[in-house]
């Protein structure tokens, strides 16, 4: 691969916090080049390259063997000043949410996440999408601790008991939806900055089956302080049907594939489906229907609950949500094993 650079040096320009020539290399190395010549000005890499680069003279001619492009373009946008970065920058972040996201994903958290992106990817390489996956578990726990016991601690210092009653839920919704959004962040961050890792994948997915599951525990707790204990053994029962979901999905998962991706997992009725796109098409009503079952569309009904002093909602939706999820289960396997000895 032989690269160019215009008059601007737009190559050496950082867009999305990694310069517009390693985002070119590690593009073109993902998609099969073995080694890059740069005819600009050199410029330092702060990490490794996956394919090795040279740097030659600025009017050096590509040799007759070379595929020739343009390190000072990106997003195809010409790196020329500072509008123009902005612009490529804007448009690499626009492009960097899945294609098979949820519809709150897609119309509402969009807006908040990718310019948290943006702003992170202006800082030092050393904050990584781990470092951000890290800060939502922290917030996603520590809005069930406020859920659990908010109230309580309300009403010791004081409060009246309706306040008592509505704003611990309320401040624990809200601080759930926050943590979905960092949730996106995460792999915002990661496809911008090429930071992808197997322990960030991990991380990712497990922690949203860990904070979900504790929240719906922890405000079943919260409302068995007020009303019948019943509240906490469904709470209990909902996060223990969806954990025994989660660990047969990860299981069959990370048999297949070696990795923690749990789009990856096919129900028995989309084993003909080759990628997470064509699991989640838009035009099929089961990817509407499937779409409450969806993260980012039940944290945001849950904060909406919460939010208007219905925490109720989140356990009957956690019981709800792991009936099915069990159900579902069961006729995998049952439906499964039959088309296997047939």
């Amino acid at each position: 691969m032989f690269f160019t650079s215009g008059p601007a040096n737009g190559h050496a320009v950082l867009v999305g916090g990694v310069t517009a020539l390693e985002r070119r290399v590690r593009e073109f190395a993902k998609r099969g080049c073995t080694r890059a010549v740069v005819a600009a000005n050199a410029v330092t890499f702060p990490r490794p390259l996956p394919i090795p680069v040279e740097f030659v003279a600025a009017d050096s001619v590509a040799p007759s063997d070379a595929v020739t492009e343009r390190a000072d373009i990106v997003a195809g946008i010409e790196i020329v000043d500072d509008a123009s970065r902005r612009s490529a920058e804007w448009k690499l972040i626009r492009g960097s949410n899945k294609s098979f996201e949820g519809p709150v994903d897609a119309l509402i958290n969009w807006r908040f996440s990718m310019r948290i992106t943006r702003f992170l990817s202006h800082r030092s390489l050393a904050i990584t999408p781990n470092h951000v996956t890290a800060c939502a578990i922290l917030l996603g726990l520590f809005a069930s601790y406020v859920a659990a016991f908010g109230s309580k601690w309300m009403v010791l210092h004081g409060y009246s008991v309706g306040m008592a009653k509505y704003l611990p839920f309320a401040l624990a919704g809200f601080m759930l939806e926050v943590n979905s959004i960092l949730d996106s962040v995460d792999g915002e961050l990661a496809r911008l900055r090429f930071q992808y890792s197997k322990l960030g994948q991990w991380m990712d997915n497990l922690s949203d089956d860990i904070v979900d599951n504790v929240f719906i525990i922890a405000t079943a707790y919260g409302l068995s302080q007020w009303s019948s204990k019943w509240w906490l053994y469904a709470g209990i029962a909902a996060a223990g049907a969806r954990v025994l979901v989660s660990l047969i999905t990860y299981f069959d998962v990370y048999r297949r594939t070696g990795t923690g991706d749990v789009f990856a997992f096919r129900w028995w009725f989309e084993s003909d489906k080759q990628t997470a796109d064509d699991v989640y098409d838009p035009t099929s009503p089961i990817t509407w229907i499937r779409s409450f079952g969806r993260r980012d569309t039940f944290v945001f009904v849950w904060m909406v609950a919460c939010v208007a002093s219905l925490p109720y909602w989140v356990v009957g939706h956690g019981v709800v949500i792991g009936c099915v999820q069990v159900g579902l289960l069961l006729c995998h396997f049952t439906i499964g094993r039959s088309a296997r000895a047939k």
